[in-house]
């Protein structure tokens, strides 16, 4: 076994010596044995691109599924493959039907490119995002309290939460969210549940996620 660290680092993966790699999570990189695995199914396509992409292609596809879906507590069809956790994130909101009156709830903390999709869907569909603004340090039954309050300044107003969009990990601060007390309290609502998981698989325990049962999780399988 390599010990962690700079050892790990020399022995399976192919930065400069004199760089030091301090943002993973943004532009990181894979071990050498991925990059020729990699390589190797880059030549296979090359060397016969129809029965690849027809016939050997599905297959390795499908082991693939099979071999993320236990780290989620999922069974491997309703595993599917993005280029990234933004993309999947677009997926899911862009393929919602909005009516007026429909809110779609997020905090401060979220990514900003999950913002951008949210207003980029005010500009182009009847939803309306609503922010609720998180300053920490802050426990996570203030979390909750606040989700309470808003949920019902909502409902006075007239208008719906169609969806809640929130994380598994934050990017900033880096601390654990209290995503399972979430998705529980927005099932009691009625209201669907998007996880921005990007930091999820390899950093936390998700093999419960089916009993905790939210709508749709997108995660990398990279940090």
């Amino acid at each position: 076994m390599v010990p962690f660290g700079k050892p790990m680092r020399e022995a399976h993966f192919g930065f400069a010596e004199s760089y030091v790699p301090l943002n993973h999570g943004s532009f990181g990189t894979f071990p050498n044995s991925v990059r020729e695995y990699q390589r190797r199914l880059q030549s296979e396509t090359e060397a016969r691109p129809d029965t690849f992409i027809r016939f050997t292609y599905p297959k390795l596809l499908l082991q693939a599924r099979q071999a993320v879906a236990p780290l989620l507590g999922a069974d491997a069809e309703e595993v599917v493959f993005v280029p990234n956790a933004l993309t999947g994130i677009n997926t899911v909101l862009r393929n919602l039907t909005y009516v007026e009156g429909d809110v779609i709830l997020y905090f401060s903390t979220i990514y900003g490119g999950c913002v951008k999709t949210v207003l980029s869907l005010e500009e182009t569909t009847p939803v309306r995002g609503y922010c609720i603004d998180l300053l920490y340090p802050i426990e996570d039954d203030d979390i909750l309290n606040k989700v309470k309050a808003v949920l019902s300044v909502i409902q006075q107003q007239g208008r719906r939460v169609v969806l809640a969009l929130f994380d598994t990990v934050l990017t900033f601060p880096g601390v654990r969210f209290p995503w399972e007390s979430l998705v529980h309290l927005y099932k009691q609502h009625g209201i669907l549940t998007c996880i921005d998981a990007a930091h999820g698989i390899g950093n936390i325990d998700l093999a419960h996620l089916a009993s905790v049962g939210p709508d749709f999780v997108i995660s990398n399988c990279y940090k």
